[in-house]
């Protein structure tokens, strides 16, 4: 028995509203299963500041997607980015281009208000060879290790989000890597502890997900680890910090004059 063929879309790309949140918040729990509470922590906190784009079909919302304002920083020089967040497609509109028309439709948008790069974290391979046929390329730029503390060396004291932003922008100075802003800071503190690490003369800080313990970003560089054990306690833990030999996102360069080497993105809100 032969499929009848789908019909040709009639879609529209836009900018989204107040009007689209419920059907946006839907989407987002069909495509990432994530709870009532945790969708509307991304409405309350960081979607007002960000730029939504939704695919529109008969009406509805088939498709989306959240660009989040970043700057970039590298030494004194800084230009504009965007995080392409919550790329989703309703699952019946899946494998029909939609989402491919939407983030070309997101890509001409922010190139207007000259966005210099576009930044995104594909949850699988599969989806990271996708974008890569878009123009995305990977950043390898990460460094990922368990590492084992025996004994504390060191101080850590909790911070908070303003203050450790403070910290990691001394620290990067010289890494080409995104600055957040207060909103999107406070988001990541619903599931991240923030530190400021001391050991001897040497000032560090880390940001760590309270769930497995996993240090998301340690600075500047995995020495560290013994002085945030002072609050962990002793232990084998995950880390990442800049490096290379593991993927930290993927970037598309919109002003291929202003690309800097590889970006170090440490919280993709996941």
């Amino acid at each position: 028995m032969h499929r009848r063929p789908a019909r040709r879309l009639l879609m529209r790309t836009r900018k989204t509203g107040p009007d689209d949140i419920p059907a946006l918040k839907a989407l987002w729990k069909q495509a990432f299963g994530d709870t009532d509470a945790e969708i509307d922590s991304f409405f309350k906190t960081v979607y007002p500041e960000a730029t939504g784009f939704c695919a529109e079909e008969d009406g509805a919302v088939i498709a989306m997607l959240f660009a989040l304002p970043l700057t970039l920083a590298h030494g004194e020089e800084t230009q504009k980015a965007a995080y392409l967040y919550a790329v989703a497609t309703d699952e019946a509109f899946r494998g029909r281009g939609v989402c491919r028309a939407l983030m070309e439709f997101a890509e001409r948008t922010l190139r207007k208000r000259y966005v210099s790069c576009l930044l995104l974290v594909p949850e699988t391979e599969k989806l990271a060879s996708y974008y890569e046929t878009m123009g995305y390329a990977r950043q390898d730029s990460c460094t990922t290790q368990t590492l084992r503390a025996d004994a504390p060396q060191g101080a850590a004291a909790v911070v908070t989000p303003q203050e450790y932003a403070g910290l990691r922008e001394t620290l990067l100075f010289d890494v080409p890597h995104t600055r957040y802003s207060k909103a999107q800071l406070d988001y990541a503190a619903e599931d991240l502890d923030f530190y400021r690490l001391e050991q001897g003369y040497a000032l560090g800080c880390a940001a760590v997900r309270r769930a497995g313990q996993i240090v998301e970003e340690l600075l500047p560089d995995a020495r560290m680890l013994p002085a945030l054990a002072a609050a962990l306690g002793a232990g084998q833990y995950p880390v990442k910090t800049p490096g290379y030999g593991t993927m930290n996102c993927m970037a598309k360069w919109l002003d291929a004059e202003k690309q800097t080497a590889p970006i170090w993105l440490a919280f993709d809100f996941d």
